[in-house]
């Protein structure tokens, strides 16, 4: 499928009209403080998979194509490192190809210069096993991708000889294909300071990036950024200097921001909340989000392992049927959140590039989703999830229901970061569970850890949330084949790797890779968007029957954003861009 690039524009611009627009009638400012998270897993391009991090990146560094706000606030693609947006041409073998032409004396924060052989290093970089990078996944459109991927091949990108121009060859057109081009994975490091240094990335004197910032301090306590004059456009950056605080503490972070310290926080004690909006109706700011809050369980989990894979998916449905969504939303959300029945979320478009992709989910095609979250079947939920568990201890004779008596279920425990919002629903969860007699624990653990932790499947089941990384379903799609870095829930690894129980294109018992892989691969090789948004949906059943993704509500974003700054805006995808921000004039 081929769509022009004013539609997908068009529909980027629809989905931001919430954003916080700023007039950019802002003075430059000496220095901004502002604290979007902890001290980060990592802020290498390749490697981070975290929003936080990515905001850290896009300050740091500039691909082919960026972002920037348009006069009515909305968000628009264009064009970054490169000139122009290139045509799409077919090549001799039916492929298509595109040209950047690259903008003229582009140079790293070092002052040496970047060249298009910048971005084929850094890509192929990305995809090789030895850098083992969680959005590799990403450059699967790239011909050339599979042996890459391998460690056999590189990707057909080449640079021209004069390192001016940058030609990709993709296996077949993507409309997305722009939107990848702005991601954090897609752009370049410089070779000379990363090759061979694993830690590049955690010292200000080997961070060297190309975007509008340079990084002169890192330590565990903060990262600062300067304006960096080697930025090819420079003279638009208004604050000479950015502080990054790292801090997850929300009492810690909102006492901050009410004595000064921060301009900007990007969360908020959970229960103060109510009086927050009433004290700060215009720098308390909730906007809509293209992502999904759930709870991922680990398809090999030990704590199950004595039950048949079978069992195991019964279980996991039951525990997530006796959420209350509703009360979650309302009770401790308390940011507008609405409860989700499935993993992809509202706001994505489906074929017609109108419809809402969530009207046509659920396994009936009809919207419904995969559960309902309707207050009244909240107790129909619950006794589905009796007979579920009742079915479970007849088979495997590890427990008994007796009513809503649950005897002798296995413990399991729960795993979250810290957050006085993510710690209320895991000791929400907790209490769901006692009334039936399971035992739930709960384990807070510092960010870092808790993203190792979720990525070895080092776990039961886990706090978890995903934000699209543009504006296409497969966003939330591809991210659970194997060998992705971002595959929580281990579907296809380790032991759940060789149950072979799945079905796609009339085959049955196959393992996840012959068919969920498969079903990925074919999405991404149609040009045929009837045919591609309904293997999509059929992605999303796959899923969803293994109960090992358990949606809870559809993002919002909350923050607090000073009255004083102008020139700031935020993206569905949970992006704050300050490199265009200043200080209002009094």
């Amino acid at each position: 499928m081929k769509k022009s690039l004013a539609l997908i524009l068009a529909v980027v611009m629809i989905l931001c009209l919430g954003l916080t627009a700023c007039d950019n009638g802002a003075t430059s400012a000496s220095e901004m403080t502002i604290c979007v998270g902890p001290y980060p897993d990592t802020i290498d391009p390749a490697l981070n998979s975290a929003v936080d991090g990515a905001t850290y990146v896009i300050h740091a560094f500039a691909g082919l194509v960026g972002y920037e706000q348009a006069e009515d606030g909305s968000l628009k693609l264009v064009p970054d490192c490169a000139k122009e947006f290139p045509e799409a041409t077919k090549t001799d073998d039916g492929k298509v190809a595109y040209t950047f032409e690259l903008k003229d004396d582009l140079k790293w924060s070092d002052g040496s210069a970047l060249t298009a052989a910048d971005f084929v290093w850094a890509w192929n970089r990305a995809v090789a096993p030895a850098t083992a990078a969680d959005y590799g996944y990403m450059f699967d459109v790239v011909d050339g991708y599979a042996a890459a991927s391998a460690g056999e091949g590189e990707l057909n990108v080449t640079a021209s000889e004069d390192g001016k121009s940058l030609t990709v060859v993709l296996a077949n057109d993507v409309p997305y294909f722009f939107e990848l081009c702005a991601f954090p994975t897609y752009m370049p490091v410089k070779k000379d300071v990363v090759d061979g240094n694993d830690a590049w990335a955690t010292k200000a004197e080997t961070y060297v990036g190309n975007g509008p910032y340079k990084v002169t301090e890192l330590n565990q306590s903060q990262m600062v950024m300067e304006k960096n004059e080697n930025y090819h456009n420079a003279d638009a950056v208004v604050t000479d200097k950015i502080v990054w605080p790292f801090n997850e503490d929300d009492s810690s972070l909102l006492a901050n921001y009410k004595n000064g310290s921060y301009l900007f926080i990007d969360s908020v004690p959970n229960d103060q909340i109510k009086t927050i909006k009433a004290d700060y109706p215009t720098e308390y700011q909730v906007m809509g989000q293209l992502g999904t809050y759930y709870v991922s369980f680990n398809m090999n989990d030990p704590a199950l392992a004595d039950f048949t894979p079978e069992e195991q998916i019964s279980i996991r449905k039951a525990l997530g049927l006796m959420l209350e969504r509703n009360y979650i939303c309302e009770e401790i959300g308390l940011a507008d959140q609405q409860p989700a029945n499935s993993f992809v979320p509202i706001d994505m478009t489906d074929a017609d590039g109108v419809t809402e992709f969530v009207a046509k989910n659920g396994v009936n095609r009809d919207g419904a989703g995969y559960f309902s979250t309707s207050k009244d079947d909240y107790a129909a939920n619950c006794a589905e999830a009796l007979a579920l568990l009742e079915d479970v201890a007849k088979s495997s004779g590890k427990f008994t229901v007796d009513g809503e008596k649950v005897t002798g279920f296995p413990t399991m425990t729960y795993i979250t970061n810290e957050g006085t919002g993510h710690e209320a629903l895991a000791t929400y969860m907790q209490g769901v569970y006692a009334k039936y007699g399971i035992t739930m624990q709960i384990e807070v653990q510092e960010w870092n850890t808790f993203l190792d932790t979720r990525k070895a499947g080092d776990y039961s089941f886990a706090r978890n949330g995903w934000l699209s990384d543009y504006n296409d379903p497969i966003s939330f799609l591809d991210m659970w084949i194997s060998e992705s870095g971002n595959n929580d829930c281990q579907f296809g690894k380790d032991g759940h790797a060789t149950y072979a129980a799945y079905s796609y294109n009339g085959k049955d018992g196959l393992t996840w890779a012959e068919s969920y892989d498969k079903m990925i691969a074919d999405i991404k090789a149609s040009n045929d968007p009837e045919v591609r948004f309904d293997l999509m949906h059929q992605a999303e059943d796959m899923i969803m029957s293994t109960g090992a993704i358990c949606p809870i509500y559809y993002y919002t974003d909350q923050y607090m954003c000073s009255d004083s700054i102008d020139g700031f805006f935020a993206s569905p995808l949970g992006y704050k861009y300050f490199m265009y921000a200043g200080i209002k004039a009094e």
